[in-house]
């Protein structure tokens, strides 16, 4: 879809009200100043999901989604910014070009769009062709036979072969294809001379294909045992292709996984092929890079359940913690992981077990996300060391805390305690603070209970924070930015504060585009939220701003808080990288044996980490 001027979409966000973009999805009842029903994204028995008329914007005190009408249209259907601005444009009375607008089947496909996906499709022909019908294409052929693959799987996947010499390309020309179109298609390497060749060459390849078919991309794996080249290639990426967004086998997954309401995540194509060939056809993979923010999303639209099933190696286990912690931090699907016996990983099973016990590991060699992190935390370390045992100790309770079961609070505790040999009354006394403060941080029933805090601490009231699993830093991260957007004064103050700049990624970056936002309006207050988040555009940074509009207002009255924030900020962050980095040292002194520094680090650790239990305790 081509470009739409930024002030038509302006013109369109103004005369257009969310309210009525939302009613279709979602039957809303007016409770005071907003408007409530139950959030479209997630299953919930309370409504939680928020529209604020008067700010045009959106909110899900559950799921933390939120942003503007275009937001909100492009989560609920998945669409593109564009495609958004171009269906709500109908209702704002705002008349568009054609190429913006929607037809009678979808919305009109950008020329360019379009005769890329027309290219895709003939190489995905010509490779798939080549693959099962040449003489050229036997030894790829049975390399996929040999992986346990049947005909009717490798023409499901339209697995191809893309031979040595420029086959495509010579191809391409006898249609006459114009050369900038092969130039931005990527299907080729443009050398010195201007001259394109084939990106692929004595590959198998695997089709990489967007949610409703479209071939996309490709991934080719080397058939030789060369060193000097990469076992895989992949595109990169294109007008059609963004790896961050996209999931392998998408388009075949998704009708069984939105009736399952369950995914499993693959670590490789061959894996998601094997599982679908067996019967698993709920199976995504990632394109070659850790899970995204935006790939969660898309899956929680789709699932309330993921199974994550990634290799054993460390490389995976280390994969499969990143993915656990993004799908936590998500908070709308529930996770566990599977294990494959033996150290397998899915593809090795199938090859030796046939389906029925494929389908029984899937069910019965499971593991819960605490069990996980637990066992994960003692990976290379030393527990025969003190001083490792009592950081894992320390480490294990946080993550028992998070446990919300009582019961199975204390059988963890339980075991922690027989593992190692513990008082189980003292673990008790130990997680006590840990659960407390959790406590503190929900929401309160009364967003007005409680005594305000005294000017010299950040008012960390859990009542006036819309997400309540969020650490101290990231509440003041939170509070600072949405004062900073408001008011002026408070702008001024945090920047002129030199070596000033926010821990978390997403707070520092909002806080950079609010600065080149600012500069194109005067150095003004931001305002009007639903015009900065046109401007900010990602989702992930939408659903944040969203969340800054549920701030109890008192807590913007005490100037002398944002120096406290500032604190918090500056001083806190830094004491949990020192607890990281001092944690590292001991691992490097007890691989050199070092005594002398193992016992100086160690005092240093143990100091530093009573100052920050210390700090949780005052706070």
């Amino acid at each position: 879809m081509a470009r739409i001027p930024q002030n038509l979409v302006e013109e369109i966000r103004e005369h257009v009200n969310i309210v009525d973009v939302v009613s279709p999805y979602v039957q809303l009842k007016k409770q005071g100043r907003n408007l409530f029903g139950k959030c479209p994204f997630h299953e919930e028995r309370t409504p939680s999901f928020s529209v604020n008329e008067e700010k045009q914007i959106f909110h899900c005190f559950s799921c933390g989604r939120g942003g503007n009408a275009f937001s909100f249209l492009m989560e609920i259907e998945n669409l593109s910014f564009p495609q958004a601005v171009a269906k709500i444009a109908p209702q704002s009375g705002v008349d568009l070009d054609e190429s913006y607008l929607e037809n009678d089947q979808d919305v009109q496909v950008d020329p360019e769009v379009k005769a890329l996906r027309e290219l895709y499709a003939e190489a995905t022909k010509l490779y798939h062709h080549l693959l099962v019908n040449t003489a050229s294409g036997e030894e790829a052929l049975t390399y996929l036979t040999s992986r346990g693959l049947d005909e009717k799987t490798i023409d499901a996947f339209m697995l191809g072969y893309a031979p040595e010499g420029n086959i495509l390309y010579d191809y391409f020309q006898t249609q006459k294809v114009d050369y900038q179109l092969l130039r931005k298609s990527e299907l080729f390497v443009e050398w010195s001379d201007g001259s394109l060749h084939d990106r692929f060459a004595n590959r198998v390849l695997f089709t990489i294909r967007d949610s409703t078919g479209h071939p996309i991309a490709f991934s080719g794996r080397k058939l030789t045992q060369n060193d000097d080249e990469p076992k895989y290639i992949n595109s990169p990426e294109s007008l059609l292709f963004n790896k961050s967004a996209e999931l392998f086998n998408l388009d075949l997954a998704k009708d069984t996984i939105k009736k399952q309401k369950h995914v499993i995540l693959f670590e490789g194509f061959m894996d998601v092929i094997a599982a679908f060939q067996a019967g698993v056809q709920n199976g995504v993979a990632s394109m070659g890079t850790s899970l995204t923010t935006e790939q969660v999303q898309r899956l929680s639209r789709m699932a309330d359940g993921i199974s994550i099933s990634y290799d054993s190696d460390m490389a995976g286990q280390k994969a499969t913690k990143r993915a656990l912690d993004l799908i936590t931090q998500q908070g709308r699907l529930s996770a566990q992981i599977i294990h494959i016996p033996d150290n397998q990983d899915p593809d090795e099973y199938l090859r030796s077990n046939d389906a029925t016990a494929f389908n029984q590991v899937l069910v019965h060699n499971v593991e819960d996300p605490v069990t996980f992190n637990l066992r994960y935390l003692q990976i290379d370390r030393n527990l025969n060391n003190q001083t490792e045992m009592f950081a894992y100790i320390s480490d294990a309770l946080t993550v028992i805390a998070t446990v919300k079961e009582p019961v199975i609070r204390e059988q963890f505790l339980r075991q922690l305690a027989n593992e190692f040999d513990l008082s189980y009354d003292a673990l008790q006394d130990q997680i006590r603070p840990l659960l407390l403060q959790k406590q503190a941080q929900k929401p309160s029933t009364n967003s007005h209970q409680g005594a305000r805090q005294p000017s010299h601490q950040p008012s960390f009231n859990g009542n006036q924070i819309v997400k309540s699993n969020l650490t101290r830093v990231e509440k003041a991260e939170q509070i600072l930015l949405a004062w900073m957007l408001r008011d002026n004064d408070v702008w001024l103050q945090v920047t002129n504060q030199a070596d000033f700049s926010f821990q978390d990624v997403p707070y520092e970056t909002l806080y950079m585009i609010a600065m080149a936002y600012r500069e194109e309006h005067q150095q003004q207050p931001i305002t009007d939220m639903a015009a900065f988040m046109d401007y900010v555009q990602k989702p992930e940074l939408t659903r944040i701003l969203a969340s800054l509009e549920g701030i109890d207002s008192q807590l913007f009255e005490d100037r002398e808080q944002v120096s406290a924030y500032i604190r918090v900020i500056s001083d806190e962050a830094p004491l949990e990288e020192k607890i990281r980095q001092l944690s590292r040292d001991i691992k490097e002194a007890n691989q050199l044996h070092d005594h002398a520094r193992i016992a100086q680090l160690s005092v240093e650790y143990m100091t530093v980490l009573k100052q920050k239990q210390t700090k949780n305790l005052n706070n």
